[in-house]
C-alpha cells in the first residue's frame, strides 16, 4: 500500500488541489461563477458569501496542493479537507431534488473521490509510512 501513496499522492492532491481552487473563481467573479459554473441564480444580497466560499476554496486548494510536496504540512490539511469536503458532499447529496444543487455536483464527485482517498491514506498508508 506505501507504493500506492508513494506513486498517487503527489499527482493526486496536485490535480484535486488545482480543482478546488478553482472555486476562487467565486470569490472574484461571483455572478459569473453563480449562473455559469454553480448553475444557480445569482442574488446580489448574498455575494459576500459567495466570496467567502470562493476564498475559502481557493486556499483550501493551495493548501493541498502544498501537501504535495510538504508531507510535515499533511495531517492537519488532510483533516480539514476531509470534514470540510465530507460536509459539502452531505449537503449536495441531500439537496439531490433541488435546483441549487445540479451544478455542484462534479466538485461533490471530486470531493468524495478526495475524501475515500483520505480514509484510505489514513487507514492503510500512513500506517506503513509509519513503520519505515
Amino acid at each position: 500500500m506505501k507504493r500506492f501513496f508513494d506513486l498517487t499522492f503527489r499527482p493526486f492532491f496536485v490535480l484535486t488541489g488545482i480543482g478546488t481552487s478553482l472555486g476562487a473563481v467565486n470569490a472574484f467573479w461571483p455572478r459569473w461563477a453563480a449562473e455559469k459554473v454553480d448553475l444557480i441564480p445569482f442574488v446580489q444580497d448574498y455575494t459576500i458569501i459567495l466570496q467567502h466560499w470562493g476564498i475559502l476554496l481557493g486556499l483550501m486548494g493551495v493548501f493541498m496542493i502544498v501537501i504535495a510536496f510538504r508531507a510535515d504540512w499533511r495531517k492537519p490539511i488532510l483533516i480539514f479537507s476531509a470534514c470540510e469536503k465530507t460536509f459539502i458532499v452531505y449537503l449536495v447529496a441531500t439537496n439531490v431534488n433541488r435546483p441549487y444543487a445540479r451544478g455542484l455536483w462534479a466538485g461533490a464527485v471530486m470531493d468524495a473521490t478526495v475524501v475515500l482517498y483520505t480514509i484510505v491514506y489514513f487507514g492503510f498508508g500512513q500506517r506503513s509510512e509509519q513503520r519505515t
